[in-house]
Protein backbone atom coordinates (compact mmCIF):
# COMPACT_ATOMS: atom_id res chain seq x y z
CA UNK A 1 0.00 0.00 0.00
CA UNK A 2 0.95 3.29 -0.93
CA UNK A 3 2.04 6.02 2.46
CA UNK A 4 0.05 9.20 1.28
CA UNK A 5 2.33 10.96 3.90
CA UNK A 6 5.43 13.00 2.58
CA UNK A 7 8.58 11.35 4.09
CA UNK A 8 11.08 13.73 2.67
CA UNK A 9 9.16 17.05 4.02
CA UNK A 10 9.00 19.00 7.26
CA UNK A 11 11.41 20.90 9.82
CA UNK A 12 13.74 17.58 9.69
CA UNK A 13 14.02 17.52 6.37
CA UNK A 14 14.62 21.26 5.58
CA UNK A 15 16.92 21.34 8.36
CA UNK A 16 18.96 18.45 7.17
CA UNK A 17 18.92 19.67 3.79
CA UNK A 18 20.26 23.06 5.09
CA UNK A 19 23.04 21.85 7.59
CA UNK A 20 23.95 19.35 4.26
CA UNK A 21 23.97 22.30 1.83
CA UNK A 22 26.06 23.98 4.54
CA UNK A 23 28.54 21.30 4.66
CA UNK A 24 29.13 21.55 0.91
CA UNK A 25 29.57 25.43 0.98
CA UNK A 26 32.15 25.30 3.92
CA UNK A 27 34.04 21.90 1.41
CA UNK A 28 33.96 23.85 -1.76
CA UNK A 29 34.70 27.04 -0.24
CA UNK A 30 37.99 25.44 1.38
CA UNK A 31 39.03 23.61 -1.58
CA UNK A 32 38.88 26.98 -3.63
CA UNK A 33 41.19 28.91 -1.27
CA UNK A 34 43.91 26.21 -0.74
CA UNK A 35 43.60 25.56 -4.38
CA UNK A 36 43.62 29.77 -5.30
CA UNK A 37 46.70 29.84 -2.87
CA UNK A 38 48.70 27.08 -4.52
CA UNK A 39 47.84 28.65 -7.96
CA UNK A 40 49.17 32.06 -6.58
CA UNK A 41 51.89 30.47 -5.37
CA UNK A 42 52.52 28.57 -8.61
CA UNK A 43 52.63 32.08 -10.66
CA UNK A 44 54.83 33.74 -8.02
CA UNK A 45 57.34 30.82 -8.02
CA UNK A 46 57.59 31.14 -12.07
CA UNK A 47 57.58 34.94 -11.90
CA UNK A 48 60.40 35.46 -9.27
CA UNK A 49 62.43 32.67 -10.75
CA UNK A 50 61.29 32.71 -13.91
CA UNK A 51 61.32 36.75 -15.04
CA UNK A 52 63.19 38.20 -12.32
CA UNK A 53 60.29 39.83 -10.86
CA UNK A 54 57.20 39.50 -8.35
CA UNK A 55 54.79 41.52 -6.98
CA UNK A 56 54.34 41.51 -2.94
CA UNK A 57 50.31 41.44 -3.65
CA UNK A 58 50.55 37.87 -4.67
CA UNK A 59 52.51 36.57 -1.61
CA UNK A 60 50.02 38.56 0.56
CA UNK A 61 47.14 37.16 -1.53
CA UNK A 62 48.71 33.81 -0.47
CA UNK A 63 49.10 33.86 2.83
CA UNK A 64 45.26 35.22 3.31
CA UNK A 65 43.83 32.52 1.21
CA UNK A 66 45.80 30.37 3.59
CA UNK A 67 45.11 31.94 6.55
CA UNK A 68 40.80 31.87 5.07
CA UNK A 69 41.17 28.30 4.51
CA UNK A 70 42.65 27.36 7.86
CA UNK A 71 39.45 29.73 9.44
CA UNK A 72 37.23 28.27 7.50
CA UNK A 73 38.69 24.65 7.83
CA UNK A 74 38.36 24.60 11.26
CA UNK A 75 34.24 24.37 11.03
CA UNK A 76 34.92 21.22 8.80
CA UNK A 77 37.25 19.74 11.58
CA UNK A 78 34.27 19.82 14.17
CA UNK A 79 32.29 17.89 11.65
CA UNK A 80 34.86 15.17 11.20
CA UNK A 81 35.73 14.71 15.17
CA UNK A 82 39.39 15.73 14.14
CA UNK A 83 39.42 18.93 15.61
CA UNK A 84 41.54 19.78 19.22
CA UNK A 85 39.73 18.43 21.82
CA UNK A 86 40.53 15.38 25.16
CA UNK A 87 40.63 12.63 23.31
CA UNK A 88 43.26 11.39 25.29
CA UNK A 89 40.59 11.86 28.29
CA UNK A 90 37.49 10.35 26.14
CA UNK A 91 39.62 7.11 25.62
CA UNK A 92 40.00 6.56 29.35
CA UNK A 93 36.68 6.88 30.43
CA UNK A 94 33.16 5.04 29.50
CA UNK A 95 30.31 5.48 27.17
CA UNK A 96 28.97 7.96 30.09
CA UNK A 97 32.03 9.69 30.32
CA UNK A 98 32.78 9.92 27.30
CA UNK A 99 29.40 11.42 26.11
CA UNK A 100 30.18 13.76 29.42
CA UNK A 101 33.35 14.24 28.10
CA UNK A 102 32.31 15.11 24.35
CA UNK A 103 29.55 17.66 25.49
CA UNK A 104 32.61 19.38 28.28
CA UNK A 105 34.32 20.03 24.90
CA UNK A 106 32.36 21.10 22.61
CA UNK A 107 30.52 23.98 25.42
CA UNK A 108 34.02 25.12 25.86
CA UNK A 109 35.10 24.81 22.67
CA UNK A 110 31.88 27.47 21.63
CA UNK A 111 32.55 29.68 23.92
CA UNK A 112 36.07 30.04 22.39
CA UNK A 113 35.04 30.31 19.52
CA UNK A 114 32.41 33.25 20.10
CA UNK A 115 35.23 34.74 21.80
CA UNK A 116 37.31 34.26 18.77
CA UNK A 117 34.04 35.73 16.25
CA UNK A 118 33.71 38.87 18.76
CA UNK A 119 38.02 39.73 17.82
CA UNK A 120 37.82 38.83 14.47
CA UNK A 121 34.88 41.09 14.08
CA UNK A 122 36.63 44.09 16.27
CA UNK A 123 39.61 43.33 14.06
CA UNK A 124 37.77 44.14 10.93
CA UNK A 125 36.06 46.57 12.19
CA UNK A 126 39.44 48.26 12.99
CA UNK A 127 41.17 47.77 9.62
CA UNK A 128 37.69 49.17 8.04
CA UNK A 129 37.65 52.15 10.48
CA UNK A 130 41.34 53.41 10.10
CA UNK A 131 40.80 52.50 6.11
CA UNK A 132 43.74 50.09 6.44
CA UNK A 133 44.99 49.46 2.85
CA UNK A 134 47.69 46.94 1.42
CA UNK A 135 50.86 48.35 1.21
CA UNK A 136 51.36 46.65 -2.23
CA UNK A 137 50.64 47.58 -6.00
CA UNK A 138 46.89 46.26 -5.31
CA UNK A 139 46.05 49.10 -2.84
CA UNK A 140 42.90 46.66 -1.38
CA UNK A 141 41.32 47.05 1.63
CA UNK A 142 42.32 44.90 4.85
CA UNK A 143 39.28 44.55 6.15
CA UNK A 144 37.49 41.76 4.40
CA UNK A 145 40.80 39.67 4.23
CA UNK A 146 40.76 39.99 8.63
CA UNK A 147 36.31 38.95 7.71
CA UNK A 148 38.04 35.58 7.68
CA UNK A 149 38.25 35.12 11.54
CA UNK A 150 35.02 36.51 11.96
CA UNK A 151 33.62 34.51 9.38
CA UNK A 152 35.31 31.46 10.11
CA UNK A 153 33.94 31.86 13.61
CA UNK A 154 30.65 32.30 12.89
CA UNK A 155 30.79 28.95 10.80
CA UNK A 156 32.71 26.97 13.91
CA UNK A 157 30.00 28.03 16.11
CA UNK A 158 27.09 26.55 13.60
CA UNK A 159 29.14 23.88 13.30
CA UNK A 160 29.35 23.35 17.51
CA UNK A 161 26.41 23.89 17.88
CA UNK A 162 24.92 21.22 15.73
CA UNK A 163 27.89 18.83 17.23
CA UNK A 164 26.47 19.68 21.08
CA UNK A 165 23.04 19.29 19.69
CA UNK A 166 23.53 15.42 18.33
CA UNK A 167 26.21 14.94 21.19
CA UNK A 168 23.15 16.00 23.99
CA UNK A 169 19.99 14.15 21.71
CA UNK A 170 22.14 11.18 20.91
CA UNK A 171 21.79 7.54 23.50
CA UNK A 172 24.77 6.89 24.76
CA UNK A 173 26.34 4.72 21.83
CA UNK A 174 28.68 1.47 22.75
CA UNK A 175 31.90 1.12 20.75
CA UNK A 176 32.50 -2.18 20.72
CA UNK A 177 29.01 -2.78 18.97
CA UNK A 178 27.84 0.35 16.89
CA UNK A 179 30.26 2.52 15.16
CA UNK A 180 30.71 5.26 17.40
CA UNK A 181 31.54 8.26 15.61
CA UNK A 182 32.94 11.06 17.53
CA UNK A 183 32.44 13.78 14.85
CA UNK A 184 28.73 14.90 13.19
Amino acid sequence: MVSLTNKNSGPRHTLRFVSRGLEVFVDTLIGFLFVAGALAMFVMVITRYGFSWSDPSIEILVRYSMIWGTFVGVSAAVRFGVNIRFTMLEQLFGDVGRHRMRIFSDVVSLILAIGLAFSGWALAEETFFFNEIMPTSLRWQIWPFHGAIFAGSILLILQIGSSLLKVCLEKHKNPATDNYNSGI
